[in-house]
């Protein structure tokens, strides 16, 4: 981040093109009004020559901005990550409305400043201030129009960036809003029917002979689901947190510049109406004069050239937000535990997480081979593999080879989430965040296996947090980045889901093979043949007995 010489090549750059754009517009407008009037000999090539090389030069300054400015974003782009990923090492994001993708779009947002707002600003204001001092400098006609056009464009770019910066605040507080509101609402998704039966018992709907035991057996699973899952569907006001509302925001950002950019042009415009209509006594010094026609010319043009300022202002609005969000940005840190070994057996006596309704769990995992974790939806399998990897507060003892373990996530223990995270770039990337240099070889070997060859080239795009992607391709790209980060322990959940028969063939291959000399804990609904597990364990409702009021799995 601190390389900053692209970013000044790449406004050099935007400021050559700008000039070479409006000096075209100045020797363009010159030779049409000494064209009018030359005498017999005069010169015509000189001038044209000039106007084809300074056509040349804005073409040639225009690629070579945008492809030093890209090159810039990209690096930057990594920069930020990176030091937004250093922020994040070993916390736990508290807010769900900041997702990946949102870090990815104010990331975004920071790295593009240069060619997105400073670069055109700059630009345009420099042309300004340069066209006035010489205009005033060379005492050309009408200088004092371009002067209060100068003016009008200054306190118009104040003011839309006042509105901008207001705009910004809405749309970011309504996208946090949505993301939540979204995310609340597919959490509680599986607890709907519960409202449902909950609202009709309430309603005397009900036809079960034990009516006030199911009523309180209803209200007692509707209250403590909501409380896991924040809010269900029917606790979501739609119209606050729908994406009409983020849509409107965004449109209502364009449209404050396009406005803006109207009355601009709509007072240049009016300038040059009033100047050739005689209102000024430029007027009569154009047809005695030819360089007077610069003024009127640039006027006109002036909506092209310093109009795209006002989209810019808005760029700049969205990057004072995305700084705001990464500063306020609120992580719980995760206590890191030192790598271990283990000889025996990892033991889980009374094991549970904490604040979950799950069973409490006593068993023993083998120090390698596939432990299959398996029960009914909502039974507590992905929570149990969080809390065993340490990702999430957990009561009991979690014991490696009898030695306890305090609380906190092992260093060299890797949980492949149900819903991966997917980075918006390259299959190396995704494969290798952390840059540890696996070799290339590896790479492929292992995305063959997984049956992911059609995503190769390493360097293939995987496009915007993984959409292209299915969702059993997506499975696999984070199987593969756990195993390539070779965990001693590694805690896979619902592997199989969402996979054909042949591709969970070749997956129980690749975690048969990784379980050789690893612990492999897996929580699935769906056990493949081909997968050779060493222990099951059950944690479905058939599998509990109410010991003092609390649920154990028996195992």
């Amino acid at each position: 981040m601190n390389n900053t010489k692209p970013a000044y090549i790449t406004l050099l750059l935007a400021l050559l093109h700008g000039v070479a754009g409006i000096s075209i517009l100045v020797i363009s407008s010159w030779f049409i009004a000494v064209s009018a009037i030359a005498p017999v000999g005069f010169n015509y090539v000189i001038p044209a020559v000039v106007i084809r090389a300074l056509a040349l030069l804005r073409i040639a300054s225009g690629y070579a901005s945008m492809w030093v400015g890209h090159n810039d974003l990209l690096a930057r782009i990594a920069n930020i990550r990176l030091s937004v990923f250093s922020q994040l090492e070993n916390t736990q994001i508290n807010e769900k409305a900041l997702t990946t993708e949102a870090l990815a779009q104010h990331t975004e947002e920071l790295a593009s400043r240069w060619i997105a707002w400073i670069a055109p600003l700059s630009s345009a204001t420099f042309i300004f201030t340069c066209l006035c001092v010489v205009a005033v400098g060379f005492g050309f006609p009408g200088a004092g129009l371009l002067i209060a056009l100068f003016v009008v464009w200054s306190i118009a770019l104040v003011l839309q960036g006042v509105g901008a910066l207001r705009i910004a605040k809405r749309a970011t507080h309504a996208n946090a809003r949505f993301r939540q509101a979204s995310t609340n609402f597919l959490n509680s998704s599986a607890i709907w029917h519960l409202s449902t039966a909950f609202t009709n018992t309430r309603e005397g709907k009900t036809t079960c002979a034990d009516e006030s035991h199911t009523l309180q057996g209803l209200e007692h699973d509707v209250a403590t689901n909501r409380e896991a899952a924040e809010v269900s569907a029917p606790d979501i006001n739609i119209k606050d947190v729908s994406a009409k509302v983020v849509w409107h925001e965004k449109i209502a950002q364009k449209n404050t510049a396009d406005r803006t950019a109207w009355w601009f042009q709509g007072v240049a415009f009016l300038l040059v109406v009033l100047t050739m209509s005689g209102a000024f006594s430029i007027t009569q010094t154009l047809l005695f004069a030819p360089i007077a026609i610069v003024v009127p010319m640039v006027l006109l043009a002036a909506p092209d050239w310093a109009g795209n300022a006002f989209s810019s202002i808005s760029k700049f609005a969205q990057y004072k937000q995305s700084v705001k969000a990464l500063q306020q940005m609120k992580a719980t840190p995760i206590k890191m535990l030192c790598e271990r070994e283990i000889n025996t057996a990892v033991t889980l006596t009374e094991f549970s997480v904490t604040g979950r309704r799950t069973s409490k769990v006593n068993t023993n995992l083998p120090a390698r081979g596939v432990v299959c974790v398996s029960g009914a939806s909502g039974c507590g399998k992905s929570s149990l593999l969080q809390g065993l990897a340490g990702l999430l507060p957990a009561d009991g003892k979690r014991e490696i080879d009898g030695v306890n373990m305090p609380p906190g996530l092992v260093t060299n223990w890797r949980y492949v989430e149900q819903e991966p995270v997917i980075l918006s770039g390259s299959l190396a990337l995704n494969l290798d965040p952390a840059g540890r240099c696996i070799s290339h070889s590896e790479f492929i070997t292992l995305m063959q296996e997984l049956g992911l060859e059609k995503l190769l080239p390493l360097t293939t795009w995987v496009g915007k947090a993984g959409r292209p992607l299915s969702g059993g391709e997506r499975k696999r790209v984070a199987l593969a980045r756990a195993i390539l980060a070779k965990p001693r322990v590694l805690l896979v959940d619902e592997p199989f889901e969402g996979l054909d028969i042949h591709t969970q063939q070749r997956v129980c291959d690749v975690l048969n093979r990784y379980a050789t000399d690893k612990l492999v804990v897996i929580a699935s609904h769906v056990t493949p043949k081909a997968l050779v597990v060493q222990k099951n364990v059950q944690l479905d409702e058939a599998s509990m007995v109410a010991v003092n009021g609390e649920h154990r799995a028996t195992l």
